[in-house]
C-alpha cells in the first residue's frame, strides 16, 4: 500500500466528492466486509482467543436472559452486539493497535488509501444508525475494559475513561446515563459475581475529585479543554445549544480540568466520542486535545491505549467514510430490523401558493401535517402516547407566521404552550426571559406532563436531541452542501422509537414525512444514500391506522388466570465442594487409544482473506501451532476451555485435579502414571480427547452449576386482563373466546392454530400469550445458562383444566430443555393451586398432517411430548 503524506494527518478515501453527489459515496468504509467476514467466523466458532472475563460478559450479554424490574424483557439489539463483538475482535484477537495496521491487514484491496500521518495509539470507528444505541455499547466498553484490567491483572486495559461530547445537548444525554453511572445498575450489563469488585466513581463536567477509586468515568463536552471562538450571529448550532442544552462555559475550565486528574491516574485511558463525526479534522481542537493527553503519559500513567468514535455519520466534510471504521451498521438495516421507525413519504397533489406570507404559501403542507397528527393522536390514544408534529421552516420571521397561524387555526391543539416555537430574535439571541421555560418545554417533550404538542423550528436539528414521540415531519426548507448536513442527520430526530420495550419487533412504528418539493428532495438522497426506497402514502386518502391489542371488559367470561410461583432453578454460587466430589470414573465413555503422531510434527494451516463480493484474495498467511510439551498444558487447556464454557472461570484451579484424575485413571481404560510421557500427551491432545474431555465434563458439571428450587405460589391467579394495551402489526385472529380484542399472532401457523382453538368445542377459553404479560418459565440451556422460555398459548377446557400450548415449526436441542421444564412448571403449578395444568408441543408439520377437529384429537396424536 503507497504511503503518501496527508495535508491534514487525515486518512482520505480515493474519491472526494461534494457532501450530496451520494450516488458516489462508497457504500460502506474499507475494512468493513473483511472484517464483519472474520467477526461472523469468529462468533460461530465460540469467541476463541478471548480472555476468560471476556467469554464470561459475552456470554452474560447475549446468552442470558434478562428481565428488568416490572417485568419487562430486556434484549440487546443485533446492532449492539456486532459492535461491540467487532471491537473485541480487533482488538483481542486481531491484536490491532494502529489505524495503519487496520487499513494495512483489512484494507489491502483498497487502492489509494492514504496512511495517518499522526498514529500513536489504537483507534476505531463505530458507525451505528440514529436510534440504534450507541449509548449502550459505550457501556459495554466501559464494563469489558475495567473487567480485564482488574481481573485479568491486564495493564493493557483501561480503567479510566473519558466520554467526550461535541456540545451540551449530548452531553445532558449522556449525563442522564453516565453522570451517577445509572446505566450500569439498570442495564444488564456486569454478572452479579462481579459486582463485588465493580468499584468506579463518575465525574461531569464540574465535579470534584473525589476518594481514590479502581476505575473513573470522566464525562465532559470537548470544550471544556479549548476557548470557544465568538459566537457568529444566527449560529444554528449555538442557537441549538442555547435551547435544548444548558449554556456551556465560555472559557476553559481550570478547577475541574479532567486532563490533568486522568493524567494522575494509574494506566491508560480510553477515549469515548460520541456524535464523532465532528473529529473529521485531524487538526482540530478536538483531535489535539487527545493527542495532548496521549502526550502526557508519564509514571504510572501511560497515555491513551484506544480512542473510539462513534457516530450514525462519520464521514468527512467531502462526503467519504472514516477508512478507521470497524462496524457498519446502516439506517436501512436498522428499518429492517425495526430499531427504528420506518419513513414514509408523504405524497399529494399539493403546490405551493404564490404568496410572501408563509402561513399562506405553505397552508397544503401545514393542513396536511396537522390532519395526519390528528390521525396519530386519535390512534395512539388507547396506548397513552402523545404524537408530536415537528416543522422546519425556512427563517424566523416565516417560522414565527406558522406558529401564529397554527395557535389560532387550531387552538385547541397548538395554543399557548401546546406549541413551541425555537429560534432567535432578531439581533441573533434568543429572549433570555424565554429561554429557561422553552428548555424545559424541549427537553420534556415526551413525557406524560407535556403540553406541547408541536415544535416550529428553523433549526437543523442533527443530534443530541433524543425525542420519541416525533410521528410527523412536516419539511419546508431545504438543505445544500453549504449546510453541512446529511439527510440521516435532520430526519433522524424523527426515528427513535416510541415503543422501546417491545424487543420482538411484534410491532412497525413510523414517521411520516410531508413536505415541499425542496424538502422532499432532500429526503431522497436519503434514499440514494441508504440504497433503499423508502414506502410511500397518499395524503388524504391512505388513513392510518394502528392495531391495539387490548383486553376488553364484555368478554371477562373467556379471561384467564395463570399462577405466579417462584423460580424452580437457581445457579449454585459455590461449587468448589461439588467439583471435587465429582466421580470421573462413572463417566460413560470408550477408552481413548493410547497412540498419536511424533510429538515433533508441528501441525500448519494457511488462512486466505478474500474479498466478500469479488472473491479476490487480499491476504495470505501461514499458521503453525506447536503441540503441547507438558500434560499441565493440556490439562490447564481444557480447564480454561471448560470453565469458559459452562461460565464458570472462578472454578479453573478446581478442574484441573479432576482433569488429571480422569486422564490418568479413566480416558485410557487404565491406570496412567506418567501422564508428561510424549505419547500420553500427545492422545490427550488429539481431537477425539478434546471432543470427549469437553463434552463429558460439561454434561456432568451442567447438572451439578444450576440447582432445582422447591416452587412456592406467589399469587393463586394473575388474570390476562391485567395486560396493559400494545400496538402490534403482525397476523390477527378474531374470537369469541379470547379476552383480547384478537389473537395476536406472528406468524401464519399460529393464526392457523389460533384459529383452530376458536373454533374447537372442549376450548372455553385460549389466548395467545403476550410477551408484556410477562409469563415465562425458566429452564437450563446446552451450557448451563438459565434461560428464560415465554410459551405461546394458554388455554382453559370446559372441564376446568389449563393447558400451555407450543407451536414450533421445527425441533432441536432447545426446543426439547423447553419442554421438560414447562412440563415441571405444570406440575408445580397443579401441585401448588389444586387446578389442572398441562403442557403440549405441537410441530407444524404435525398439525398440518394431523388437521385436528378437536382438541381431544389433537390430545390423543400429540401427547405426551418427548422427554429430553
Amino acid at each position: 500500500m503507497p504511503r503518501k503524506k496527508a495535508t491534514d494527518g487525515a486518512i482520505r478515501g480515493p474519491i472526494q466528492i461534494d457532501a450530496f453527489n451520494v450516488q458516489e459515496l462508497l457504500t460502506t468504509a474499507p475494512c468493513v466486509p473483511a472484517i464483519r467476514e472474520v467477526v461472523s467466523a469468529w462468533r460461530r466458532g465460540g469467541y476463541k482467543g478471548t480472555t476468560a472475563t471476556t467469554a464470561e460478559l459475552l456470554n452474560f450479554w447475549f446468552q442470558t436472559d434478562h428481565v428488568l424490574p416490572g417485568g419487562i424483557r430486556f434484549r440487546y439489539h443485533t446492532a449492539q452486539r456486532e459492535a461491540i463483538e467487532t471491537l473485541i475482535y480487533v482488538v483481542e484477537v486481531a491484536n490491532i493497535k494502529s489505524r495503519t495496521a487496520l487499513l494495512e491487514k483489512y484494507a489491502m484491496a483498497q487502492r489509494g488509501l492514504q496512511l495517518p500521518t499522526d498514529d500513536g495509539f489504537a483507534r476505531f470507528a463505530i458507525k451505528m444508525a440514529t436510534g440504534s444505541g450507541k449509548t449502550k455499547v459505550m457501556s459495554m466498553v466501559v464494563v469489558w475494559q475495567y473487567a480485564n484490567a482488574i481481573r485479568e491483572g491486564r495493564d493493557d486495559y483501561a480503567r479510566t475513561f473519558l466520554i467526550l461530547a461535541p456540545n451540551v445537548i449530548v452531553f445532558d444525554r449522556l449525563k442522564s446515563d453516565f453522570g451517577d453511572g445509572r446505566i450500569f445498575k439498570t442495564d444488564p450489563l456486569i454478572p452479579r459475581h462481579f459486582g463485588f469488585w465493580w468499584e468506579m466513581d463518575y465525574y461531569v463536567r464540574g465535579d470534584s475529585e473525589r476518594g481514590s477509586s479502581d476505575g473513573a468515568v470522566y464525562l465532559t463536552n470537548i470544550q471544556q479543554f479549548y476557548e470557544r471562538p465568538a459566537r457568529t450571529a444566527n449560529a444554528e448550532s449555538d442557537i441549538m445549544t442555547d435551547i435544548l442544552g444548558s449554556a456551556p462555559q465560555t472559557t476553559k475550565v481550570e478547577v475541574s480540568d479532567f486532563a490533568e486528574r486522568i493524567a494522575a491516574r494509574p494506566g491508560p485511558v480510553l477515549v469515548l466520542n460520541d456524535e464523532a463525526h465532528h473529529t473529521h479534522d485531524e487538526t482540530g481542537e478536538w483531535n489535539k486535545f487527545i493527542r495532548h493527553l496521549h502526550g502526557a503519559a508519564s509514571g504510572d500513567f501511560t497515555g491513551v491505549n484506544t480512542q473510539l468514535d462513534f457516530s450514525a455519520t462519520p464521514r468527512f466534510t467531502k462526503g467519504t467514510l472514516f477508512p478507521w471504521i470497524i462496524s457498519d451498521y446502516p439506517l436501512k438495516q436498522a428499518i429492517l430490523d425495526r430499531i427504528v421507525k420506518r419513513p414514509l413519504k408523504g405524497i399529494s397533489q399539493i403546490e405551493e401558493a404564490k404568496s410572501d406570507i408563509a402561513s399562506v404559501r405553505y397552508k397544503g403542507f401545514l393542513t396536511a401535517g396537522v390532519e395526519r397528527w390528528k390521525e396519530y393522536t386519535e390512534q395512539l390514544n388507547d396506548l397513552n402516547k402523545k404524537p408530536l408534529l415537528f416543522v422546519m421552516m425556512n427563517d424566523t420571521k416565516e417560522a414565527d407566521d406558522v406558529g401564529v397561524w397554527l395557535r389560532e387555526r387550531f387552538p385547541e391543539h397548538f395554543g399557548g404552550e401546546k406549541l413551541l416555537i425555537i429560534h432567535t430574535n432578531q439581533s441573533g439571541d434568543i429572549a433570555k426571559n424565554d429561554l429557561d421555560k422553552s428548555r424545559e418545554l424541549a427537553r420534556d417533550v415526551d413525557k406524560d406532563t407535556s403540553p406541547v404538542n408541536a415544535i416550529v423550528s428553523v433549526l437543523m436539528l442533527r443530534e443530541g436531541w433524543d425525542v420519541q414521540n416525533v410521528t410527523v415531519v412536516v419539511g419546508l426548507r431545504p438543505y445544500s452542501s453549504k449546510a453541512n448536513i446529511l439527510p440521516e442527520q435532520t430526519i433522524g430526530r424523527g426515528l427513535r422509537l416510541m415503543f422501546r420495550n417491545l424487543v420482538d419487533g411484534s410491532f412497525q412504528e413510523r414517521v411520516d414525512i410531508i413536505g415541499n418539493k425542496a424538502f422532499m428532495a432532500f429526503v431522497e438522497d436519503l434514499e440514494k444514500l441508504e440504497d433503499f426506497k423508502l414506502d410511500s402514502f397518499q395524503l388524504g386518502k391512505d388513513k392510518l391506522k394502528i392495531i391495539t391489542i387490548q383486553p376488553l371488559a364484555d368478554k371477562a367470561a373467556v379471561d384467564i388466570g395463570l399462577p405466579v410461583i417462584t423460580p424452580l432453578l437457581d445457579r449454585k454460587k459455590s461449587l468448589a465442594e461439588e467439583i471435587a466430589g465429582l466421580d470421573v470414573m462413572a463417566f460413560r465413555i470408550n477408552a481413548l487409544p493410547l497412540k498419536g503422531k511424533d510429538l515433533a510434527e508441528t501441525k500448519t494451516f494457511i488462512y486466505e482473506g478474500r474479498d466478500i463480493l469479488t472473491n479476490e484474495k487480499l491476504i495470505e498467511k501461514r499458521y503453525e501451532i506447536p503441540p503441547a510439551q507438558t500434560a499441565e498444558e493440556v490439562l490447564g487447556y481444557y480447564a480454561r476451555r471448560i470453565a469458559q464454557d459452562i461460565k464458570l472461570p472462578s472454578q479453573f484451579a478446581a478442574l484441573v485435579p479432576k482433569l488429571r484424575e480422569f486422564f490418568s485413571q479413566k480416558a485410557f481404560g487404565v491406570a496412567v502414571e506418567n501422564l508428561n510421557e510424549p505419547g500420553v500427551i500427545r492422545a490427550m491432545s488429539g481431537n477425539l480427547a478434546n471432543h470427549i474431555v469437553v463434552n463429558e465434563f460439561r454434561k456432568a458439571l451442567r447438572d451439578l452449576i444450576v440447582e432445582a428450587k422447591t416452587p412456592e405460589l406467589v399469587l393463586a391467579s394473575r388474570l390476562l386482563s391485567e395486560t396493559l394495551p400494545f400496538p402490534f402489526s403482525r397476523k390477527l385472529a378474531e374470537s369469541a373466546k379470547t379476552v383480547f380484542n384478537y389473537a395476536a399472532c406472528d406468524n401464519e401457523f399460529e393464526w392457523a392454530f389460533a384459529r383452530f382453538l376458536g373454533e374447537a368445542e372442549e376450548v372455553e377459553a385460549f389466548a395467545k400469550l403476550p410477551e408484556s404479560f410477562g409469563f415465562c418459565i425458566q429452564y437450563t440451556d446446552a451450557v448451563a445458562n438459565i434461560r428464560n422460555y415465554y410459551p405461546d398459548f394458554v388455554a382453559r377446557l370446559l372441564d376446568g383444566s389449563h393447558w400451555l400450548l407450543e407451536t414450533k415449526g421445527r425441533e432441536d436441542v432447545e426446543v426439547r430443555l423447553k419442554d421438560n421444564a414447562a412440563l415441571n412448571w405444570c406440575d408445580a403449578a397443579t401441585t401448588l393451586t389444586g387446578v389442572s395444568w398441562q403442557y403440549m408441543k405441537v410441530l407444524q408439520k404435525d398439525f398440518e398432517n394431523l388437521k385436528p377437529d378437536s382438541f381431544t384429537d389433537l390430545q390423543m396424536a400429540l401427547m405426551p411430548p418427548t422427554l429430553f
